[in-house]
């Protein structure tokens, strides 16, 4: 267990570290006591997830500052821990379209689709079937539609509109983006945080520049957010090259790449 002085700066740094999140829970109408349910069951996780030796009741209350009867409680309510929700299927239709090479054309971008495979190549319900979705395809095309992913032309194929799928405003979805991308920025920071010695340490890095003009951060946004959907979609088409390779074999291991731009035009209000 850490201590010391990093411990002193650590709890300081919660309050700025837990703003964004508090302002999320406040227009979403969560109170502190919703926050306090959530932290309980993640310190358990944790202490949970330190070493590889059975924790007691009283040994988890110790480390955590729980009460027995809270852990008690909690490890009964988490003993079947659920599924993470999957990633939402039009960004992982969206992901495969845009970098399979059967689905691209000789200029590398998505092709139009038929419904069935033609002479130039895999059709809709094909692109479905790459991407394990457990749905109709009549639904998951309707889906796309409705979602203004997919456009129909007036020869009835189908045209991929957007190259990135972003949810409806306060949706399940959107909250399940919100979810995944920040568990995974967090989870890489925090390894970064507690990697001792020479350990490897992920990737995690950032530019800030202050004094900027509008116009400055108006063309920097759309520069960072063009440079990185580049980044994302040739990690996209890599990973989903080695994914078919390694089908079969038997691997877990997981990856996980994000960017993130924050433009402030007015610059950070004070607090």
């Amino acid at each position: 267990m850490i201590d010391g002085p990093s411990k002193k700066f650590l709890e300081e740094a919660l309050a700025d570290i837990l703003t964004p999140l508090a302002v999320a829970m406040v227009a979403h109408g969560l109170t502190l006591g919703s926050a306090t349910r959530a932290l309980k069951r993640a310190m358990l996780a944790a202490a949970l997830r330190q070493g590889e030796d059975r924790k007691t009741d009283s040994k988890v209350a110790l480390m955590t500052g729980l009460h027995r009867k809270d852990v008690r409680r909690l490890r009964s309510d988490t003993a079947e821990p659920a599924d993470r929700k999957s990633l939402n299927f039009s960004a992982l239709l969206i992901g495969y379209w845009i970098s399979a090479p059967e689905f691209l054309t000789s200029d590398g971008q998505p092709r139009e689709l038929r419904r069935e495979a033609t002479a130039d190549g895999p059709g809709f319900d094909d692109l479905i079937g790459k991407t394990r979705i457990d749905a109709a395809p009549g639904t998951v095309v309707q889906t796309l539609i409705d979602q203004g992913v997919v456009t129909e032309t007036r020869d009835g194929a189908f045209r991929l509109s957007e190259h990135a799928y972003v949810p409806e405003t306060d949706s399940e979805e959107l909250i399940a983006a919100f979810q995944a991308t920040l568990t995974a920025h967090l989870e890489t920071a925090v390894h970064n945080l507690l990697a001792a010695g020479d350990a490897p340490r992920h990737f995690d890095r950032m530019v800030r520049y202050s004094h900027l003009s509008e116009e400055a951060i108006s063309e920097l946004e759309t520069y960072a957010s063009e440079s990185a959907q580049r980044m994302l979609e040739d990690v996209n088409a890599k990973a989903r090259s080695f994914q078919e390779r390694d089908a079969g074999t038997g691997g877990k291991g997981r990856f996980t790449a994000g960017a993130f731009v924050t433009p402030e035009k007015s610059g950070r209000k004070s607090k």
